[in-house]
């Protein structure tokens, strides 16, 4: 129907927003968020094709981070979940996000399509602590700045986003009755260039 067709990519947080945005967009946009989130940039990456798919994107919306943070049971090959009380390592060394993010970026850029980097939101204290280390996203928020700088990808900082916003959250991980989906919608308005209602 000509609409832009754009593909949201990311983690459980990505979900609860892009939904959201989908609605929001409908008139003006075709979004697309895969029945399951990506997981960490190892496994995004071994599934990148499928989650591609073989039409043509406008614009991917992307995000990778959370699930690079959580600890993971080293005996596994899959990712599961393993408190580092009990030996659980981080899924993803801050080299292997690196490595990983920057094969990614170079897939995504291949398809033609504008890209749209977004920033993992704070990882706070909360009953998680022994999955994810508060505050942990700061440094891994650096490493992919680092990378869309060099590749020109415009940053969508939800990070800064949430912290201007947000006063109190008791799960880091839930945006319920959160708008997190009005700085997704603006950036994507933004770099199509479509009506903004």
């Amino acid at each position: 129907d000509g609409k832009p067709r754009v593909l949201i990519l990311g983690d459980s947080v990505t979900r609860q927003f892009a939904q959201t945005a989908a609605k929001e967009l409908t008139k003006h946009a075709e979004i697309v968020i895969p029945k399951t989130d990506p997981g960490d940039t190892g496994t995004g990456l071994g599934r990148l094709d499928d989650l591609l798919g073989t039409g043509k994107w406008d614009l991917i919306h992307f995000n990778f981070g959370f699930a690079d943070l959580r600890y993971r049971d080293p005996a596994t090959k899959s990712i599961r979940a393993m408190s580092k009380h009990a030996g659980g390592i981080r899924a993803s060394t801050p080299q292997q996000y690196e490595k990983n993010l920057r094969e990614i970026v170079a897939r995504l850029k291949a398809t033609g399509a504008k890209l749209v980097w977004a920033s993992s939101t704070p990882i706070g204290a909360s009953k998680y602590d022994n999955l994810y280390d508060p505050g942990s996203e700061i440094d891994y928020n650096a490493i992919a700045a680092k990378i869309m700088a060099e590749h020109k990808v415009p940053i969508n900082d939800l990070n800064a986003w949430v912290l201007a916003n947000v006063k109190k959250r008791t799960d880091p991980f839930s945006f319920r009755n959160v708008p997190i989906h009005q700085p997704v919608v603006a950036s994507i308005v933004k770099e199509l260039g479509l009506p903004e209602k």
